[in-house]
């Protein structure tokens, strides 16, 4: 979607800075795996071989709290961008393209909303004092040149609601984790490996058991003599410690991804009421945005028209195994028809109420197509992707994790790294999606984020 008014370009030598918002994880990297995988040599591929004005776009990764509300992950983001203005990293004439993958859409969102509200409050970084030099609200909200949305739950997903429902659940599998990394990792990789060992692990290829066997094995400090290896065993094991951490102590974005809001909340984006979404469409001025929706192939087949049943832990007879299924070869593996099936039912509706919306295909897709309540990605429930509206949001058929680099099992190219694998099927969900499609995809995203550079 671009809005009527046109961005006001780069000054000539400006620069524009294209910052990569990570989703619900929230880390840029956990170790040594990335969050965007392989998104750096796809923006250097893309300089390489452009205008020569591309030699003015730099690009960011943010790291974030992986589960805090919204509001919390929004104001880190505003921290982190007026840090960069006080230190003159960004300069007067840069603009700023802001990328947010799956909950980083909504902080973005957040930020914008903050930032309008109070564009004379002054943010001190740094320590400074309160009498020096800060960064105004209206400073940073106005080096915002470009927005991308990439599968953000605009209003709220399914999944979100159901895990919710299973609290315990979930604070047993974090405390799990928690107790391996603290205490000792070999009776974990033992149980891991037992896991792998197995038929179901080798028939599905489970590539997020490969990413938590690499996690593990590369947070174990004891393994090695030579100081620098452990030293960054060490790293790795505290920053994955941290990172439980967070998800034990605070989960409160699971509040904020919920498709029906908290009873009288609307302090997350995707629960603003369409009075307040109307006013803040018109707050972003000059701010272009571009959405990309993303459509997971569909492991099973629910009534077209209809909202699929919820799927109930207590009742088998919702279970994924019970379900119809479209293809049963399909070749998608346990973690994305379970994901899969967990989002397709639930509160979520059209947005405003508009039925049978049909993004406009880009990559894989054939031709346009009216999307059901309960078609998602494995993570979002894909009508909820539309921003502002179907027609103008460019649909991609890949999984959640897809879209940012995780489409396929890369092995580590440094035989010394303890970990085996830089990026992972982490939805295997047999989309389609492959190299083309992701450079396809990223080519066009730095595309529009330098739309206005001079």
């Amino acid at each position: 979607m671009t809005n009527a008014k046109k961005a006001t370009p780069a000054s000539k030598g400006g620069r524009v800075h294209v910052v990569l918002v990570p989703g619900f994880a929230g880390f840029d990297a956990l170790g040594q795996v990335e969050y965007y995988a392989g998104v750096t040599p796809q923006f250097q591929a893309w300089k390489e071989t452009g205008a020569k004005r591309r030699e003015r776009v730099v690009l960011h990764y943010f790291d974030n709290f992986p589960t805090a509300a919204v509001r919390t992950r929004a104001a880190r983001l505003r921290s982190y961008l007026a840090k960069r203005i006080a230190r003159g990293e960004f300069q007067a004439g840069d603009t700023l393209a802001l990328v947010g993958h799956s909950t980083g859409g909504l902080d973005i969102r957040q930020l914008l909303w903050d930032l309008d509200s109070a564009p004379e409050h002054k943010y001190v970084v740094d320590g400074a004092r309160s009498s020096e030099p800060a960064v105004s609200g209206g400073d940073l909200l106005g080096m915002v040149r470009q927005v991308v949305f990439l599968s953000v739950p605009q209003w709220g997903t399914n999944i979100a609601d159901w895990v919710r429902t299973y609290t315990l659940g979930r604070e047993i599998v974090v405390a799990e984790l928690r107790t391996a990394i603290a205490a000792s990792q070999v009776p974990f990789l033992d149980k891991l490996e037992s896991w792998f060992s197995g038929t179901a692990a080798d028939a599905t290829k489970v590539n997020l058991l490969y990413a938590i066997e690499d996690a593990v094995n590369e947070a174990e400090t004891r393994t090695s003599d030579n100081p620098t290896k452990r030293a960054m065993a060490q790293e790795a094991a505290s920053e994955l410690e941290l990172w439980l951490r967070h998800m034990a102590t605070d989960f409160s974005a699971i509040d904020d991804l919920t498709a029906k809001a908290p009873k009288g909340d609307c302090s997350s984006p995707a629960h603003f009421t369409p009075e307040v979404r109307a006013r803040e469409k018109e707050n972003w001025g000059n701010i272009e945005t571009q959405s990309y929706a993303t459509l997971g192939r569909r492991p099973f087949q629910f009534e077209p028209g209809r909202p699929a049943p919820r799927w109930d832990l207590l009742n088998p007879a919702t279970y994924p195994e019970f379900t119809g299924q479209e293809d049963p070869n399909s070749g998608t593996d346990i973690v994305y028809r379970t994901c899969y099936r967990a989002c397709a039912g639930g509160p979520f509706t059209y947005p405003d109420g508009k039925k049978g919306l049909a993004p406009t295909p880009f990559i894989v897709a054939s031709e346009a197509q009216p999307i059901e309540l309960w078609d998602n990605d494995g993570i979002v429930n894909t009508a909820s992707m539309l921003w502002p509206n179907g027609e103008e949001t460019l649909l991609v058929e890949a999984d959640h994790m897809d879209i940012v680099g995780h489409y396929k099992l890369v092995k580590a190219n440094r035989e010394e790294r303890p970990r085996k694998h830089d990026a992972y099927d982490l939805l295997k969900s047999e989309s389609g999606f492959n190299d083309a499609a992701f450079a396809q995809v990223w080519n066009h995203v730095f595309d529009f984020c330098t739309e206005g550079l001079a």
